[in-house]
């Protein structure tokens, strides 16, 4: 039911695009519009650099959404880090030359911390973007990018007079603030286009019954003020002993692919599909602000209205032309279609350093030498491979651990996943079958935020 960050800062997307544009129309001497222009797009598209931003969002003056990201991009390399809501690391992924790390379950009892490993010789050149990044350094003259500037010019429109530069010591010092009024018209329909779809499209299902045999169950579809319910049943049997086996495994399909209606989990526990889901009646009522349950962001709710206040910036760009900081702030009143009204405070602070120079480091040292495609045809019989292990006390990996089994189904544990958003996913291994028996006291897991299951972007 929650949506990403990402989603829910697109109206601060927008008005960093504005704020763009008036930083861009400076009237100072040296043509600082295309200066700034130019250092917004390069930043874009920065390989070499550090990137650290935060974003804090607050409601009634509470704060509800917190962000931050560390990233160090490299040419054939890139390392990002993970944090909690009160800043601390709690992860990280490193991609380099067709190897992809990440740190994953953490065994409470033993305190045995786990990673993996995505190997793959396809996927060697590929480097993943990472912080403000959007485009690849290849990119920068693109037709894209020249939309994106082409916009930049379409803003600047009457906001040449909002802005003021200084510079000192080779730094150039821009600031401006943007007022209710000064929004561009076509800002506002960017508001309204956003307003049209904010909280759409969320869907809950809710068991009804279950005999054994058959599932019986609703999908509930919320559209802004609209809910529909649908009420399905589907046919079921339990899984044998030799499927289950095979299931906890991992070789299920590959031994039961004749099975063509699929498995499905009902209160934790597996079932087979023996025919199409069948669908029986279906409604739709006037969605209530109850249907959306407890809402800790109000931009999770659908809007009714949304007006920028204000919005400040300030930003620095070295002599060079190079984008060293941004920071910006800004006041939205939102008001939800059940006429909820929340001052919505928004603030975003930017930072590049080691511009052209930086090098990202394996946070598992040696882990390049070790896990090649080589490596990995030798051991596991092919060179495109996802492997977990544990680490020396040194830090190196442990060759004798590596394996391609889950850590939590070596425990046969229960555990969850911490998604960005707040929420918690949770995953219940499947019953294990009567010949197979638990080596191990059934412990705890913990999985890091934002740490999902290894694989590289495409």
């Amino acid at each position: 039911m929650k949506k990403s960050v990402k989603v829910r800062i697109i109206c601060l997307i927008v008005a960093l695009v504005v704020l763009s544009s008036a930083v861009a129309a400076a009237a100072v001497a040296g043509s600082p519009y295309e200066t700034i222009k130019k250092a917004l797009l390069d930043a874009l598209t920065y390989r070499n650099a550090t990137v650290e931003s935060d974003i804090t969002i607050s409601a009634n003056g509470e704060p509800v959404e917190t962000s931050r990201t560390y990233c160090i991009v490299g040419d054939n390399s890139a390392l990002n880090h993970y944090f909690d809501e009160d800043g601390n690391i709690i992860g990280f992924d490193y991609t380099s030359n067709g190897l992809y790390i990440n740190r994953t379950a953490t065994i409470v009892e033993d305190s045995s911390q786990w990673y993996q490993a995505y190997v793959s010789p396809y996927d060697e050149q590929y480097i993943p973007r990472r912080g403000f990044g959007m485009f690849d350094p290849e990119e920068r003259n693109s037709s894209m990018v020249r939309f994106y500037e082409l916009l930049l010019d379409a803003l600047v429109g009457d906001l040449k007079n909002n802005v003021t530069m200084t510079s000192e010591n080779g730094i150039r010092y821009i600031q401006g603030t943007l007022t209710e009024n000064q929004f561009p018209e076509i800002v506002k329909a960017g508001l309204d286009a956003f307003i049209e779809r904010s909280g759409n499209s969320r869907y809950e299902t809710r068991k009804v019954s279950f005999d054994g045999n058959d599932y019986v169950y609703e999908d509930v579809h919320l559209y802004r003020d609209t809910k529909t319910v649908m009420k399905l049943k589907q046919p079921v049997r339990p899984m044998t002993a030799d499927e289950k086996e095979a299931w906890y495994d991992g070789t299920f399909y590959d031994h039961y692919r004749d099975i063509t209606w699929g498995v499905i989990d009902i209160d934790g526990v597996e079932y087979i599909n023996t025919a199409e889901v069948e669908q029986g009646s279906q409604y739709t009522v006037p969605a209530t602000r109850a249907d959306y349950g407890v809402i800790g962001n109000p931009l999770d709710l659908p809007m009714k209205n949304l007006v920028f206040n204000y919005v400040h910036g300030e930003a620095e760009i070295d002599s060079s032309g190079n984008l060293l900081c941004l920071d910006v702030s800004g006041m939205a009143t939102v008001t939800s279609i059940f006429g909820e009204v929340f001052e919505v405070e928004i603030e975003y602070h930017l930072r590049f350093t080691d511009i052209g120079s930086s090098l990202p480091v394996s946070p598992v040292p040696g882990a390049e030498r070790l896990l090649t495609a080589d490596y990995m045809k030798t051991h596991f019989g092919s060179s495109n491979v996802n492997v977990y292990f544990l680490l020396n006390e040194d830090g190196s990996i442990n060759s004798e651990s590596i394996t391609t089994t889950y850590p939590e189904e070596l425990h046969a544990i229960e555990y969850a996943y911490a998604y960005d958003d707040g929420s918690v996913a949770k995953m219940v291994p499947p019953a294990l079958p009567p010949t197979v028996v638990a080596t191990t006291e059934t412990p705890t897991v913990v999985i890091d935020e934002g740490n999902e299951e290894a694989g590289i972007e495409d």
